[in-house]
């Protein structure tokens, strides 16, 4: 392939400007169960059917979204009109020409590594792409496929699905500039499970050859599993599953394959395999082992608002009274989970909205011990979004993954009414994000390196503030509360994967 003209592609005029999209590229090949091989050249003109391609998964019905007003079941976010393949190693392409290079952006989407499409409707890259950027969303393999440890052959086979993201990241880097894009200039983000994923790429010397700048949302580094570990995990998920060996396992259909037992903690935990990790990610980052990029990472201000339904709250233990809230921390988090209870109850005045506080605190620990690291080495944004979809008049608050109808534009074909809020809110964020993907710079928002402030985007506003909460997180964040609240949201353990 030598340029645009050599694909197929679609084009459409964006307030203006015409895009070119091309959908569905295959960047890699692979069998199941086995590591990708990045395609060096094709025989063929890549197909471009105007459709999404996704991996297999299961779908969420859309009664539930109905019932629950999840935002994260919503149209936008899910993928039931992709056609499934279980070789779905693609990615998308927008640009808005070839006559100069453009910065580039490349999407990891999100979705606990068991569903997603880079076609997502929420992720279409139209609207940056007519603005001047060049962006890239990919697919990789998901659930047991991509991240589940499995023995083949007597070897053990773990990262399957971070593999295949940076094979597609080493794709884009030698080929983007056939698109417009400047193959020197490229910004990785992710969100949620793509932002964790993101995080890893930066800890790995391999991966981060191929970006420049990274973006975290809602995520960050997990803690790592060894190859010992691994092997156990493998062994141990043919037995919940009642599979005699790989064999019986590799012989199962798609549609059985999906629904097998699996821990959401294992799947997000990148095993140290010595050659996509050399350490436990979360040491590298800790003693500085990682190329130096230019880092915006931030939160939501309502992360676990999507799961507050009253018909959830007996699976997630939602108490009602205070002194049940205190006895439950205790029991649970010990007496700095009383702390963290007192201080938010304090804050929120609502025993239900504190409960689903301390929920979500997780996310905004991470970022910000991450933040700390990475400001070490380079500048360094952070954030905190509240800026509200108007999405069932603002119900889920700035919930997980609010963030991205502002930055990719698509706020506007989520079938909303628009708000002149909501036009201001895409027109700072976006003007921020744009900035950051161009030059790893913010002009008008304070680094973190500073004075350690992040970036509040509240109201139709943006202003620096000091990180929330910051001086009680620091006070306990050396105990164990933040990861066990994660876990017993996850309940990960309880599936007893690892012996």
């Amino acid at each position: 392939m030598k340029n645009l003209d050599d694909f197929i592609y679609q084009k459409e005029k964006v307030n203006g400007v015409e895009v070119f999209s091309v959908l569905g590229i295959p960047y890699a090949k692979a069998e199941r169960f086995k590591m990708p091989q990045m395609i060096q050249k094709y025989d063929y003109k890549p197909i471009n059917k105007g459709i999404g391609i996704r991996f297999p998964q299961n779908d969420v019905p859309p009664f539930i979204n109905l019932f629950m007003k999840n935002p994260m079941m919503r149209k936008e976010i899910l993928t039931n009109k992709d056609k499934t393949d279980e070789n779905a190693h693609v990615l998308n392409i927008w640009t808005n020409g070839t006559s100069d290079k453009k910065p580039v952006l490349v999407f990891i989407h999100g979705g606990g590594f068991t569903y997603g499409s880079g076609t997502t409707p929420l992720y279409n890259g139209k609207y940056l792409a007519s603005k001047g950027i060049v962006v890239v969303t990919i697919n990789y393999r998901l659930g047991v496929l991509g991240f589940m440890p499995v023995i083949i052959d007597g070897k053990l086979s773990v990262n399957r699905g971070f593999y295949d993201q940076q094979c597609a990241l080493k794709w884009v880097r030698e080929n983007i500039s056939l698109f417009g894009g400047d193959e020197s200039n490229i910004t990785l983000m992710g969100q949620s499970a793509g932002g964790l994923s993101s995080s890893v790429h930066m800890m790995s010397e391999e991966s981060s050859k191929y970006f420049d700048k990274l973006i975290v949302c809602s995520a960050g580094i997990n803690e790592c599993i060894t190859l010992n570990d691994a092997n156990i995990i493998a062994n141990n998920f043919l037995k919940r599953n009642k599979l005699s060996g790989f064999d019986g396992l590799n012989s199962l259909s798609l549609k059985k394959i999906i629904r097998l037992k699996m821990p959401l903690e294992v799947l997000s935990s990148p095993v140290i395999d010595g050659v996509l990790l050399k350490e436990n990610a979360s040491y590298l980052m800790k003693i500085g082992s990682y190329s130096s990029k230019p880092v915006m990472l931030g939160t939501t201000g309502d992360e676990m608002e999507m799961v507050n339904n009253k018909s959830w709250y007996k699976a997630l233990n939602i108490v009602k009274e205070e002194n049940e809230l205190y006895e439950k921390c205790l029991k649970n988090y010990g007496t700095e989970g009383v702390i963290l209870a007192k201080e938010l109850i304090r804050e929120y005045k609502d025993i239900f909205k504190t409960q689903f506080k301390i929920m979500e605190m997780p996310f905004h620990v991470t970022v910000l011990n991450e933040m700390k690291y990475y400001s070490q080495k380079n500048i360094c944004y952070g954030y905190r979004m509240n800026y509200i979809p108007n999405i069932w008049n603002g119900l889920r608050g700035a919930y997980h993954c609010a963030e991205l109808p502002y930055i990719f534009g698509t706020i506007q074909d989520i079938g909303i009414k628009l708000t002149k809020e909501n036009l201001k809110q895409m027109e700072i964020i976006q003007s921020d994000w744009i900035e950051f993907i161009k030059d790893g710079v913010i002009s008008k928002r304070e680094s973190f390196n500073e004075n350690g402030n992040i970036t509040l985007y509240e109201n139709v506003d943006a202003f620096s503030i000091e990180f929330p909460h910051r001086k009680m997180i620091e006070e306990i964040q050396e105990t164990e509360i933040f990861r066990k609240i994660m876990l017993s949201f996850m309940k990960g353990r309880d599936e007893n994967y690892i012996a």
